[in-house]
Parts: C-alpha cells; sequence; structure tokens
C-alpha cells in the first residue's frame, strides 16, 4: 500500500485561496535546474487526483488544510465524495489573527470547537499546525488545548516546523526543536514534523531518537533534490529511526510516480554511489505506505478497503 501523508488541496477554490496568499507573501524560490517554483499556482480537480493517484499507484492521500480553507469545504469537496481515497486533516489555528493573518494574542475558541466537529462528525483524521506562518511558538499555552484535544481523541498532528520560502514566517518558530517540550509534556501523542525539518535534519532526527511517537516525512523532496533527501534518509537509518518517515508530496512533487519510482529504485543508486548498504524491500515499503498506517492509526487490513 502507498500513502501520501502530504498532500493539500488543489481544487479551483483552495487553489485561488492558497495563490493569493502565495503571490503575496512568497519570495522567488527555484528549483535545482534554475527554473522558478510556482508556488499556490497549482489546480487540479478532485477527480484528477484520483487519477494521478491511480497512474502513480497510490491508494490513499492525506489531505492537509489550511486555516484559511473551510474544513466543510474540504469534507464536501474531497472525503464525502471520495471514502477510502482521501484523508483529511483540519487547519487548526489556535490563535485568532489580524487583517495581516498574525497572531493577536488571543486563543481562538471558535477554531478549536471546529477542530473537535471536524474530527468527531465529519470524520477528518488529525490535525495540520502551523506555528511559524501564524507566529507563535509551538510552547505556546494556546495551543496546548488543541494537543489535549488531539490526545482525548486519539488523533495524530502534523505541525510544520521546518523552513520555508514565505516572507513573513517567524522562523524562530520554525526549528524542529521549538517543539522539543512538547514531545515531553504529551508522550503518547503521534507528531510528524514534516519535510525532515529541512534544513534542520539532523536536529530533528536526533528528536526522534529519544521519542518514539514523533514521526517525519520527506514533503520537500521536491526543492531539495533527490539526493539529499536520499542521503536523509541514509542518515536516518543510522540513526535508527528510517521506520518512523513517510513519503509525502507536497505540490511541487510532480508528477507523483517520478518521485516514487525515486524511493524505490534511485535511493538505492545514491546509496551505492555513498558506499552504504542498499535499502530493503521492507525499508522501502515502509517510507511507501507502512509507516503512515502507524501513524494514522489504520489497521492495515481494513485500509485496503
Amino acid at each position: 500500500m502507498i500513502i501520501n501523508i502530504h498532500d493539500h488541496p488543489y481544487d479551483i477554490k483552495s487553489s485561488q485561496i492558497l495563490f493569493q496568499f502565495f503571490s503575496k507573501f512568497a519570495t522567488e524560490r527555484h528549483y535545482l535546474d534554475g527554473t522558478i517554483v510556482d508556488r499556490g499556482g497549482f489546480v487540479q480537480a478532485p477527480e484528477e487526483s484520483i487519477k494521478e493517484m491511480d497512474e502513480a499507484g497510490v491508494d490513499k492521500t492525506v489531505i492537509l488544510n489550511s486555516c484559511a480553507i473551510p474544513n466543510e469545504h474540504i469534507y464536501e469537496t474531497y472525503l464525502k465524495p471520495y471514502p477510502g481515497r482521501f484523508i483529511g486533516f483540519t487547519g487548526s489555528s489556535p490563535v485568532v489573527r489580524d487583517a495581516n493573518g498574525l497572531s493577536n494574542n488571543s486563543f481562538n475558541q471558535k477554531n478549536w470547537e471546529d477542530t473537535r466537529r471536524s474530527i468527531t462528525e465529519l470524520g477528518f483524521t488529525g490535525m495540520k499546525l502551523l506555528p511559524a506562518y501564524e507566529h507563535y511558538s509551538a510552547v505556546d499555552p494556546r495551543v496546548y488545548p488543541f494537543y489535549a484535544l488531539a490526545a482525548d481523541l486519539n488523533v495524530p498532528i502534523i505541525m510544520h516546523m521546518a523552513g520555508t520560502p514565505v516572507r513573513f514566517v517567524a522562523l524562530q518558530h520554525a526549528r524542529p526543536i521549538d517543539a522539543d517540550r512538547v514531545l515531553f509534556d504529551f508522550p503518547t501523542l503521534r507528531f510528524n514534523l514534516p519535510h525532515m525539518g529541512w534544513p534542520w535534519e539532523d536536529e530533528l532526527l536526533a528528536m526522534m531518537v529519544r521519542s518514539p511517537n514523533l514521526y517525519t516525512d520527506i514533503s520537500q523532496i521536491g526543492e531539495t533534490g533527490l539526493k539529499r533527501t536520499a542521503k536523509c534518509l541514509i542518515t536516518a537509518r543510522d540513526f535508527g529511526v528510517l521506520p518512523r518517515v513517510m513519503f509525502g508530496t507536497d505540490p511541487l512533487c510532480r508528477p507523483i510516480k517520478m518521485y516514487i519510482d525515486f524511493i524505490k529504485n534511485g535511493i538505492n543508486k545514491v546509496a551505492a554511489e555513498q558506499g552504504e548498504r542498499p535499502f530493503t524491500e521492507d525499508e522501502i515499503n515502509g517510507i511507501l505506505g507502512g509507516t503512515a498506517l502507524k501513524f494514522l492509526g489504520l489497521n492495515p487490513e481494513t485500509a485496503k478497503m
């Protein structure tokens, strides 16, 4: 089974919202070959996403909502029409934001209630948090009711703790280590700090050594390059935490099939170049889906249905 643990909504309504955001705030970024990264302008109807998944052999895709898009829209557009193919994570925002999208220092009780309802009534599987984007620390007391809610409902959290080219993001709240205290306070809560913590990969991997419920994904692969990701996977294996690393794409990893083929075949070419032992079939299958089943709390047998 292949599970894409990290993707976003690309239907026309969602893309229009995100395009407005990125066109205003994103810095210019380039692929390794020099071409410009197009952020927020990617449009793909849900049925086209299903077709792309089928062509790439992806069984399920996790749709990570942002706080700018209503959770109800994600439910009506992705979860309700395509049960079993899309898995929803709420766009959760612990702080009330001002007109510029930044925190105004008030706890967002309305969003907490919406997050709870989305999980308990609409079938969302977890929540997504964006501390650096909203200028709050992962250890801000206003976030703790959201952690407590996830723990109470036994659902996982994906929390962006990594770099980003968006101009107004507070990078002091982006480093993985900023979430370290939370892992002590909620030791049984499953966290995915995605993008392998780029550019602080070793910092995140060291945290994973100590914290058995901390996961990560490789959704940064479309920006940081295939070889760097392969080397990070080798380091993750050396640290003994590879069984908690998951496949993810974000919008930049297109076509998806190319990146899946790289995990299946390309990482072993890099391993050979580095004089490292090859990744086993079980290790590769874990990256592509087995680990995501555990993170999501899904039964491998019923998940196939």
